[in-house]
């Protein structure tokens, strides 16, 4: 298998390392199966993402695509973006897998992944997806673009919750008197809940990754005239108001 990783941050830097030990990675446009775009998606002020930013660089690469190469995209993108890129590309196979690498441990993580969930349109792709991800996890996961995009966003939403959540408890334990820490311990002890969750008192939620994916969903539920309470207060809560 040939493939080109495009990107410029971390998951990129792990994606290329760790298929070099199992395939061949190339330059794009040198006869390649499968283009892997890797790029950090740029977040405004707003907490809105930049998707044109990633759009325009995708464009720069598939000039002289054909329906044989496969895209891969793990940029983090709203819901819907795959299917905006079939719309301008209908003659290109797009596909999309959430990235799911931490920045200090990329590496290791992208090595041994609990499982990778990739959406696709069609099952033309399947076995190359299969001989891609193999190395890496267990658990591959092939479903619609739209759901493999829901997924990095329902994750993303529910780490921020978890963060806010704790906060909120930590507040109400300080004006009854109550450990916080430990009633954190003593609710990730219980077996309905992860003993992994974010469920720590401390620091609100920062830098982006987290926040821009509460504002695509609260965006989407809006203009579908959707109520979202919960996820719609998130942000409110991590910032303390």
């Amino acid at each position: 298998m040939k493939l080109a990783i495009v990107g410029n941050d971390s998951l990129a830097r792990a994606t290329e390392e760790c298929c070099r030990r199992h395939f061949n990675v190339v330059l794009p446009h040198e006869g390649i199966d499968v283009l892997w775009v890797a790029y950090d998606t740029p977040i405004g002020k707003d907490d809105k993402s930049d998707v044109e930013w990633v759009f325009d660089r995708i464009r720069q690469q598939v000039v002289d695509f054909d329906s044989q190469q496969l895209i891969l995209i793990s940029s983090q993108l709203p819901v819907g973006s795959t299917a905006l890129l079939e719309q301008e590309f209908p003659y290109l196979t797009f596909a999309y897998s959430p990235e799911n690498v931490r920045v200090a441990t990329a590496v290791a993580d992208f090595e041994n992944q609990a499982r990778v969930i990739v959406g696709v349109r069609t099952n033309a792709h399947n076995e190359l997806l299969k001989e891609l991800f193999a190395p890496f996890t267990k658990n591959l996961i092939l479903t619609t673009p739209e759901t493999a995009e829901m997924c990095k966003a329902a994750l993303n939403c529910y780490l921020a919750l978890c963060i806010t959540f704790s906060n909120e408890l930590a507040r109400i334990c300080e004006v009854v008197g109550a450990d916080a820490m430990k009633v954190s311990e003593a609710l990730k002890c219980e077996p309905r809940v992860s003993l992994k969750a974010p469920l720590r008192p401390g620091a609100p939620y920062g830098g982006g990754h987290l926040a821009r994916e509460i504002y695509n969903l609260t965006q989407i539920a809006s203009k579908a005239g959707i109520k979202c309470p919960v996820i719609g207060h998130i942000k409110e809560s991590n910032d303390g108001v």
